[in-house]
């Protein structure tokens, strides 16, 4: 006889009792919409071993590629993944955009089973015509694109407050995901210099540009991931609970963590993923979760996963 656990047998005696019959819980269903092979020398097999770990079905695995800093992650790399384990992997392209060749390589990338654009991290700034050309090179295939925003000197991306909405009304057919510190802190209407701190806490103000431009722009969509996604949503859970009914179609669950094992090995923080899972399973309503574990990813990615 399997043996049954006290929660279990209360659950089926009392669907027993009411005349119910009893019936397994659904697995839910998680996509991992931002991680990358190499985060913390992570190899392949330990980012599977990630995806897996955390529970979810697939992850988007996003390229990082930077002729100045080096090579962290080749598109090439991710398309190898991909063919290793096409169950788990959804393969995003980037490239240096410093590179004369950077339109000819997405278009390559593009034919060669890429399903979208970023991690766009390379230190320009937003309106560098650069990015313009890569938008527009991206937009043929009605791409999304994952942009880090971090806006201090040595950041990526820089002006969001002034360049990003001029962008999501020209392309249209580009679905923009913001994700990083300066994306983030416009959760609130009160944001600090970048200098001062690109993880603001405490209680978040109301009317932040994140709260606008969400439910203005169907192009535009929130990527939870990282240290910076976590920080917004627990710095004030009672704000966050309602920023996620709000926005719940906007919205994306991704972890962006370095641990090999989606429990927090070799990351002495722990697993970035499992403790917003954690966060947003106790401040979010079943059918909110719903769409930010698994739908909204499934409808960017045209409902083919």
């Amino acid at each position: 006889m399997t043996a049954f656990t006290r929660r279990q047998f209360l659950a089926v005696s009392t669907a027993a009792f009411c005349g119910i019959k009893a019936t397994a819980a659904k697995p839910r269903r998680i996509i991992d919409f931002h991680l990358h092979i190499k985060h913390y020398k992570r190899d392949l097999p330990a980012t599977i071993a990630h995806i897996e770990g955390l529970g979810c079905e697939k992850a988007v695995l996003l390229p990082l590629e930077d002729i100045a800093g080096g090579v962290f992650l080749t598109t090439d790399e991710v398309l190898d993944g991909y063919r290793q384990y096409p169950q788990r992997v959804i393969p995003f392209c980037q490239v240096d955009l410093r590179r004369d060749d950077f339109e000819k390589r997405i278009r390559a990338y593009a034919k060669a089973g890429c399903r979208g654009y970023g991690e766009q991290k390379q230190q320009l700034p937003l309106n560098d015509p650069r990015i313009t050309r890569m938008l527009e090179t991206i937009s043929e295939f009605g791409w999304a694109c994952t942009f880090h925003f971090q806006d201090n000197k040595k950041g990526f991306n820089q002006g969001i407050e002034e360049h990003l909405e001029p962008l999501l009304k020209r392309f249209r057919r580009v679905t923009f995901i913001g994700h990083a510190q300066s994306w983030w802190s416009h959760i609130s209407a009160d944001v600090p210099p970048p200098d001062v701190s690109l993880y603001p806490k405490g209680p978040v103000k109301p009317g932040g540009l994140l709260d606008r431009w969400l439910a203005e722009y169907d192009n535009l969509y929130g990527d939870m991931s990282a240290g910076s996604g976590y920080n917004a949503f627990e710095r004030d859970e009672g704000f966050a609970a309602g920023f996620l009914r709000r926005h719940r179609k906007k919205l994306l669950f991704a972890s962006d963590c370095p641990c090999h094992d989606g429990n927090g090995l070799n990351f002495k923080g722990g697993c970035i993923g499992r403790k917003m899972i954690a966060l947003l399973d106790r401040i979010a309503d079943a059918d909110t979760l719903t769409d930010i574990y698994y739908n909204n990813a499934a409808r960017l990615l045209g409902g083919t996963l």
